[in-house]
């Protein structure tokens, strides 16, 4: 598994415990649900857009490659 596939799971894993759905983050990131759907489906977004994500869902970035 590369790096960028176990950091994506990783933040799945801290979404879904924290009762983050792709709905509640996609409004919170003011983006589409099926955009988010694809994004985390491809693997495949900007530091820009993992930051924006993070804050959205109080996350640190310390929480999710720990558990990488």
């Amino acid at each position: 598994m590369s790096k960028a596939t176990a950091l994506v799971e990783s933040l799945k894993r801290e979404l879904k415990a924290r009762g983050i759905t792709y709905a509640e983050l996609a409004r919170r990131i003011k983006m589409s649900e099926a955009s988010v759907k694809r994004m985390f489906a491809q693997k495949n977004f900007t530091l820009v857009r993992l930051d924006e994500i993070l804050q959205a869902a109080q996350v640190d970035f310390r929480d999710i490659a720990v558990s990488m």
